[in-house]
């Protein structure tokens, strides 16, 4: 059986305990922690279930990718908790949505354990597509959701339509069972269905007939339901979907399809909390890589998915063998173009699906998931060759400079424990390859651990 989601209550009150103990009560989830004040009879109540009660969201033991932030309080969630719980990979959801999860009858086609489904699905956007994961974009996390919408009910196609500033027109952000061009800007007709659901943020289920049938250019539709993407206050898009066959949707399916529609606002709401607080918070403002926190998220993310679904994981770390030389012959400012050029050398010869870091001042890493041994062994090998052979820049009367890397890459599960293992058996490998000289890889087994000091 799938293991229960995990929830963390934020700020409940005492009218709240009748949805907390339908949450408790269901197989679907399992109350971790809740932040709130020490005293109370509700503060009891979660004792007494032994949930761990603290201040603050940041002190919960158990902030792990996949787990619900379930804020109560009144308004909007603060953005502490919004940047923490994003900061982990958690999902923060309101009152209202909460309900939904949690309602027996929140079903979506297909009888009996469909409910479970609906979250099963919203878990998995969660994991696998949670809003820090950067090595996807924006637009990788809205086509996954759309698929999964799209497969869960019976639809021909869905888009994703997001407000273009201005108020008066929607873009296309993504689309499935529809070739429009990417570019696609609908007009808002405040009395079609579209424009109803934007502009009053509201969900309709549609049967259509005759001219009506045609929602957007392309559309063939009979039966179709309409959600308002509603971040805060007022609406910042809609998700439709829609098939051929007259009846398929209901308003029971609406309750169901608005937790994907929550998802996507709580894209948008990461996105635009990046923008306030700054990229610095998640990249290295010098390579434009991500930072070492990013960098110490992910890894902590990516092995719990791995051992999770026990998938292969690779860590390669990496170190400039003569930076201190280059930028005393060359000065600082020509060292800081080098260590950008060695990024987009990193980033030129890994996937979209991979992470890499500055982690140090000449120091990188790699993470690589589903990748083995050998796989981490020829990414590693072609990233090495590409920096050794890469003319980096040098003072106007001076000819090309050389740099190269030493690498050392551990894998999971060849080795066995933590992330942190991980990466200090990366770490160690590295050493080696250091002491056989620069350009140089090691990959970490059992049999260096007889050389190498604990």
């Amino acid at each position: 059986m799938e293991a229960p989601i995990e929830v963390i209550i934020v700020e409940p009150a005492e009218a709240d305990l009748p949805l907390i103990e339908t949450v408790a009560g269901g197989g679907a989830f399992r109350i971790t922690a809740v932040v709130m004040p020490r005293d109370g009879l509700l503060a009891c109540w979660f004792e007494g279930r032994g949930v761990e009660r603290v201040d603050e969201l940041g002190a919960a033991s158990r902030l792990l990718p996949g787990a619900l932030v379930a804020y109560l309080g009144k308004g909007l969630a603060p953005a502490d908790v919004v940047e923490r719980a994003s900061s982990h990979g958690l999902s923060v959801v309101g009152r209202e949505v909460l309900a939904r999860l949690s309602r027996p009858e929140a079903t979506a086609p297909g009888g009996e354990g469909a409910s479970r489904d609906v979250v099963s699905r919203y878990r998995r956007l969660l994991e696998d597509y949670f809003p820090t994961a950067r090595s996807s974009s924006t637009a990788v996390k809205l086509a996954a959701c759309l698929t999964e919408v799209t497969t869960m009910w019976p639809a021909t196609g869905g888009v994703i339509l997001i407000g273009v500033q201005g108020g008066g027109s929607l873009a296309l952000a993504s689309q499935r069972g529809l070739d429009l061009p990417r570019d696609t800007i609908i007009k808002i007709d405040k009395s079609s269905a579209i424009g109803r659901c934007f502009s009053r943020d509201k969900h309709e289920v549609l049967e259509l007939e005759g001219e009506d049938r045609e929602l957007l250019p392309g559309i063939d539709a009979a039966s179709a339901a309409c959600l308002a993407i509603k971040p805060g206050n007022g609406s910042r898009g809609v998700l439709l979907i829609w098939s051929e066959t007259p009846g398929v949707f209901t308003r029971d399916d609406v309750s169901s399809l608005s937790i994907f529609a929550y998802y996507i606002a709580m894209l948008m709401e990461v996105d635009d909390l990046g923008d306030r607080l700054g990229e610095n918070l998640i990249t290295d403002p010098l390579t434009g890589l991500h930072n070492r926190r990013q960098f110490d998220q992910r890894l902590k993310q990516e092995m719990l998915r791995a051992q999770r679904y026990t998938l292969n994981l690779s860590l390669a770390v990496m170190d400039i063998d003569n930076l201190a030389e280059y930028n005393n012959a060359c000065g600082q400012m020509l060292g800081n173009l080098a260590l950008s050029d060695i990024a987009a050398i990193l980033i030129r010869g890994t996937r979209e699906v991979d992470f890499v870091a500055r982690v140090g001042g000449g120091e990188f890493a790699a993470l690589l998931p589903e990748t083995n041994r050998l796989g981490a062994l020829k990414v590693a090998d072609r990233l090495r060759s590409e920096v050794a052979s890469y003319p980096f820049p040098v003072p106007e009367d001076g000819v090309s400079a050389n740099l190269t890397v030493s690498i050392g890459i551990a894998n999971f599960p060849s080795t066995k424990g933590t992330e942190q293992d991980l990466l200090k058996k990366a770490h160690r490998a590295l050493d080696l390859a250091r002491k056989e000289g620069p350009d140089s890889i090691k990959l970490w087994d059992e049999k260096l651990e007889k050389d190498t000091p604990g």
